[in-house]
């Protein structure tokens, strides 16, 4: 029965042992689900929509191979949107015989932008690089570009996807060439297996038990051969681990020499005791290896348990809470999203600072062309020819940094174009040797020439060098990136407008809105109205006017200041000045709390005439570098561009538009 016992444990053992290893080995599922994308198509694109990732178990990853190959990920409208004009390819995942499915989409025609658009067409034929764009959350590339593409071409990029379904995944190469041949879609499975520690270990443990209970059953048999004299077995310690110690009933039932009886007294008294001696020693040390072996034996088992705990956490089922990652879910439909999230809006902020300070290194107006239109690129491009000609040019714009502040509104919407009004800080355009030059200037520059320069914008006193600034950024379709249409510089000790949480958003307003003290259209005009005809104006009735010095410095009081110089100086030279709305629209953005800010350019002239008299205005320096007018002119017309931020409260809250930040450059001159 005892061996039966023992033989019976060691089966089971074997038998837990078996499970577990067969759990790490031949009874676990393949490492991953791997299917290839067998197409022919010779399209640029190919696309997958989320849903299709979550139709097979495990970690889904897109591995592509080859020179340029491209991943992104972003959101299945944009997606959408941005391959409507192209043919391209859309994966799906057939579960039944795992395998991929390919369905060749032609592209859409495109219909022709708004007349008077800066925006281009886009032409299906020529394709369009992915890389680069606004719209993706995340993407991913191998650069087979110049020598590097021999290299790259056996590169092989893996991009875990871990998406919602209302997401989708974009394989291309560089726009024009077909879609990596070497394309996979991989779903890596779970390789944990929590039953394989517990197995080890209990038939690791039941090992030791059966190999103990086998060891008693030999040594039960061998003591049922009945005592011997002298006999010293192999497991005679082991026995007396489960048997309790008695020296005397020992004593009392060893057996006596028949030798000792018949020998002399005294002999038989030193035998005794030596036996006493002897048996004693001999208890003593079957007691300590007794207790020995006692301890030995659960040792041994918890030193097999901790061998088998050694393994990692995937062997041994996870206690506690199981902790599921969210997967973020579409928004409702009732509900416009915002289309730019947090991570996006900071990589197009950078992008935007990095264009904007290789032009300011460079002087060079087509650096920011990528990223920069109307207003804005005017302003600087008027700046960057100035001073090419001019390199003490007082005027130097704020450098754009990537360092948002915490103020941005987002247009909530799914189509195009696309508003964002996001604030940044600035550092100082100027060098070390223009401060140095702007501290030595001795003021004795000409009379004349100083007039002649007065409407460029380079106020010492008032202009900041290094002011918060507010950009405006329009996406005008999905094939384009944001660009920014303005930059303003923001007013010192002002406070913006409480805003609602950019991950809000806001709504992009109608120029024609009647809901607030003026209609957004309508505030350039107004604004240039004053600048024409001074705070006498009806207008001034609608503005706050308390601390606004840009109607000190231009416009009328501007005119009216050079009109002064000239007279006292008996010249005959006649100064006025006009201001109109510029050409760019204004935007007017919602700020979710009352009110909108309206971003509008106003074109302030400052005409300089001869009147027919024998004093007449001087071309030279910024007016030379910007028209390439020279000498004296019968007139001069100086256009200054006021890039301008407002506040415009609702008519319900009585108060008074506020003007929240300007930017004034020199930006073209006639005669």
């Amino acid at each position: 029965m005892r061996h039966a016992l023992a033989i019976a444990v060691l089966v089971l053992s074997g038998v837990l042992l078996l499970l577990g290893l067969g759990q790490r080995t031949f009874l676990a599922g393949p490492a991953e689900i791997s299917l290839p994308v067998d197409t022919q198509s010779e399209a640029a694109f190919a696309v997958v929509d989320g849903a299709e990732f979550a139709k097979l178990p495990g970690q889904a990853n897109v591995v592509v191979q080859g020179a340029d190959a491209f991943v992104a990920t972003a959101m299945t409208r944009d997606v959408d949107a941005w391959l409507e004009p192209f043919p391209h390819a859309e994966l799906t995942v057939d579960q039944r015989q795992e395998r991929l499915l390919t369905a060749l989409i032609p592209g859409a025609p495109v219909d022709a932008p708004p007349a008077g658009s800066a925006s281009e067409p886009t032409d299906a034929a020529a394709g369009l690089d992915p890389r680069g764009s606004d719209l993706w959350l995340d993407s991913r590339y191998i650069d087979g570009v110049g020598d590097a593409a021999s290299e790259t071409e056996t590169e092989t990029l893996r991009v875990p996807v871990s998406i919602a379904v209302d997401q989708s995944v974009l394989i291309a190469t560089n726009g024009t060439d077909p879609i990596p041949s070497e394309l996979t879609l991989v779903w890596a499975q779970d390789r944990s297996t929590p039953w394989a520690g517990p197995l080890l270990a209990a038939g690791g443990l039941l090992a030791v038990v059966g190999a103990v209970l086998y060891l008693l059953a030999i040594d039960h048999d061998r003591r049922g051969l009945g005592p011997r004299r002298g006999r010293r077995g192999p497991l005679q310690g082991l026995r007396n681990a489960f048997a309790r110690p008695n020296g005397r009933n020992r004593r009392a039932s060893a057996p006596v020499d028949s030798g000792a009886a018949t020998a002399p007294r005294g002999d038989r008294m030193s035998a005794t005791r030596h036996d006493r001696s002897s048996n004693d020693r001999g208890g003593a040390r079957a007691m300590r290896i007794g207790r020995r072996a006692r301890r030995a034996i659960p040792v041994l088992g918890i030193a097999t348990v901790l061998g088998l705990t050694g393994c990692s956490a995937e062997y041994w089922p996870q206690v506690g809470p199981k902790q599921v990652e969210e997967t973020p879910t579409a928004q409702p439909s009732s509900i416009a999203p915002v289309p730019v999230t947090e991570a996006q809006l900071h990589r197009i902020v950078e992008q935007i600072s990095a264009a904007a300070n290789r032009g300011d290194d460079e002087l060079d107006a087509a650096a920011l062309e990528e990223r920069f239109v109307d207003d804005a690129l005017a302003q600087r491009t008027a700046n960057y020819q100035i001073r090419s000609a001019v390199p003490d040019y007082a005027v130097v714009p704020p450098r754009i940094t990537d360092e948002e502040l915490d103020y941005a509104l987002v247009q909530s919407t799914e189509s195009w174009p696309r508003t964002a009004f996001i604030t940044v800080a600035s550092e100082s355009g100027k060098t070390d040797a223009d401060a140095a030059a702007d501290g030595t200037a001795d003021g004795s520059e000409d009379a004349s020439a100083a007039e002649d320069e007065a409407a460029s914008g380079a106020d010492a006193a008032e202009q900041q060098t290094s002011p918060s600034l507010a950009l405006i950024l329009t996406q005008q379709s999905p094939q384009e990136n944001f660009e920014v249409s303005r930059v303003i510089a923001l007013r010192g000790g002002i406070s913006m407008p409480q805003a609602a949480p950019a991950e809000d958003g806001t709504a992009l307003l109608s120029n024609d809105i009647e809901t607030l003290v003026l209609p957004p259209g309508q505030v350039g005009d107004a604004y240039a109205a004053l600048l024409q005809n001074g705070t006498e104006a009806p207008e001034a009735d609608l503005f706050d006017l308390e601390s606004d010095t840009l109607l000190e410095n231009y416009g009328r009081a501007r005119a009216a200041a050079a009109q002064q110089q000239s007279d006292d100086k008996d010249q005959t030279m006649k100064y006025s000045a006009t201001a109109r709305q510029g050409d760019t629209p204004a935007v007017a953005l919602s700020t979710g709390a009352g009110g909108a800010l309206v971003a509008t350019t106003v074109i302030d002239e400052q005409i300089v005439d001869a009147a027919g008299g024998r004093f007449k205005p001087q071309a030279q320096g910024a007016i030379t570098a910007l028209s390439g007018l020279e000498g004296e002119q019968e007139r001069l017309v100086q256009q200054v561009a006021h890039q301008m931020l407002f506040f415009v409260p609702s008519k319900s809250d009585g108060a008074k538009i506020e003007l929240l930040g300007v930017t004034s450059e020199l930006v073209g001159v006639s005669n």
